[in-house]
């Protein structure tokens, strides 16, 4: 059995797609660092949370918007991602509370995004072109 069993797990490696690290985010005073990216607080723009169709259940993003068209992107699985989440209720005044961005995430259909800054009834739901063509990949 064990030159089967070696078998298929070669044959699954071969099957299962190769996925990039996620990229990691840190916070601090002034901004947010994603991979070797840095923006500040002050730049930021628009975030919105949005969720991923994926095989087996759902990938949650966040896109982020700077004063210059700058798109930057994490997902939940990059290293940070918690603590990036509390940070943007900290730092960025008028945002959306984190617990409850989360939770309309969650409750969102995949595709669907909750606008996290700056919040307004008429952005809510939709996602903006430059969102939906990021790269939040699983």
């Amino acid at each position: 059995m064990g030159v089967i069993s070696r078998y298929l797990e070669r044959l699954a490696a071969k099957v299962r797609p190769r996925r990039a690290a996620p990229t990691a985010v840190s916070v601090n005073a002034d901004g947010l660092r994603i991979g070797g990216e840095t923006m500040a607080w002050s730049e930021m723009r628009r975030l919105d949370a949005y969720k991923r169709d994926t095989y087996v259940g759902d990938f949650l993003c966040l896109a982020i918007l700077d004063s210059s068209d700058r798109v930057l992107d994490i997902n939940e699985e990059s290293p940070g991602w918690e603590e990036a989440g509390e940070a943007i209720e900290r730092f960025l005044p008028g945002s959306l509370p984190h617990a409850e961005w989360m939770l309309r995430l969650i409750a969102a259909n995949p595709g669907e995004s909750v606008t996290i800054y700056p919040v307004s009834g008429a952005e809510q739901g939709r996602q903006p072109r430059e969102f939906r063509e990021s790269g939040c990949q699983r």
